[in-house]
């Protein structure tokens, strides 16, 4: 008996010794991979959203896998560039015109209307200041200058974020590209899944796969749709800092919220600029534009909601918090998730389980 104690100790020590090791490794391989967490989530959800595409592709290309995701993921990348890059440079060139008309004295601020006065809360100061920039451009922004300066920093750290998220978004579409080839990488997935989830390991799989799916067209796909129409709008109707605004539809419509709230300040900007003609019919593709998520959701979804509108709502805040633009995407589909896993593993009750019978004595 003495000379097993000092056999066990040792034993233990040198189990805790690789415990630690082990432990040691993994938490230094999760802080490696920490900053390509997200875009290693949202190209797994691209690489299931994109796949049937991918497969009808791959299959009229006679099995060329590899043609079929380069087509998918230059398509995609081509979507997102193209835009950014015409949106970047019209901002530009409207930073430089301004700033050329600023120096030499020929940039004009209209007279702003009275009605801008009636604005809730910020109507009075608004009003002023619109007004000290159309009487003397200069003195109006010597005037307003530390409000200038500290609107200008929110709006670079605004850009600077925005460029990070745009990088994100394009590793995360090559990664899917190279998900979707990959068969190991998908057998990787599906082992590692049925290995922590025991036989219902495949209920799991498809119940991933089908609430990505359910919360792509549900909420993202109604949402992106809903938000085009905006910016047909916001654009058309040529509001200020159009571009922001439809950002803004963007994530209120993501959370549920709906653009009624930007609706309603557009509306008003409009009627201030004394044409009541084009602001009534303004108003009634916006009052169209804010209500059409009631349609689209049906025939994008079907009847019932897949998940209760609180976990979208969370999933959508705090992705946004952790990780920016990208979070507002992969933070409701992966809460869901989830959410849906949670439920499925309450709801799977053990074998041999029977329900408790109610006994009555008589």
């Amino acid at each position: 008996m003495e000379n097993s104690n000092p056999y066990k100790s040792k034993q233990l020590f040198e189990v805790i010794l690789q415990l630690g090791l082990v432990f040691l490794i993994l938490g230094f391989c999760i802080k490696l991979l920490l900053p390509f967490v997200m875009p290693i989530l949202w190209a797994i959800i691209l690489a299931i959203i994109l796949y049937p595409a991918y497969d009808f592709l791959q299959k009229k290309l006679k099995g060329r896998k590899s043609l079929a995701s380069f087509i998918i993921i230059a398509i995609l990348l081509l979507v997102i560039i193209v835009p950014t890059s015409l949106f970047v440079s019209s901002v530009t060139s409207s930073i430089v015109e301004i700033k050329t008309g600023v120096e030499n004295g020929t940039l004009k601020v209209a007279t702003p209307g009275q009605n801008i006065k009636e604005w809730p809360i910020i109507g009075e100061k608004a009003y002023n200041f619109l007004y000290s920039l159309s009487t003397d451009l200069k003195a109006g922004v010597l005037e307003y200058k530390d409000q200038i300066v500290e609107v200008s920093k929110k709006l670079l750290g605004s850009v600077l974020s925005s460029t990070v998220a745009l990088l994100q978004v394009i590793l995360s579409i090559i990664i899917a590209g190279i998900l979707m080839v990959s068969t190991s990488a998908q057998n990787l997935a599906t082992n590692f899944i049925k290995r922590i989830s025991g036989d219902s390991g495949d209920e799991y799989v498809n119940l991933s796969v089908s609430t990505v799916f359910q919360v792509f067209k549900g909420i993202l796909g109604v949402a992106v749709i809903q938000t085009l129409i905006q910016a047909v709008g916001l654009f058309g109707c040529g509001v200020p800092f159009a571009g922001v605004l439809t950002l803004l539809c963007l994530m209120l419509s993501i959370i549920q919220v709906g653009p009624i709230i930007i609706n309603l300040g557009v509306i008003a900007y409009l009627f201030s600029l004394d044409n009541t003609t084009a602001a009534a019919l303004w108003t009634v593709f916006f009052a169209f534009s804010g209500l059409s998520d009631n349609v689209l959701k049906p025939l994008l979804l079907g009847k019932g909601a897949m998940v209760p509108m609180l976990v979208i709502f969370l999933g959508v805040i705090g992705g946004f918090m952790m990780s920016g633009f990208v979070g507002l995407f992969v933070g409701p589909i992966v809460f869901s998730i989830g959410y849906k896993l949670f439920a499925a593993w309450l709801d799977d009750k053990p074998e041999g389980t029977k329900p408790e019978s109610t006994i009555i004595e008589g």
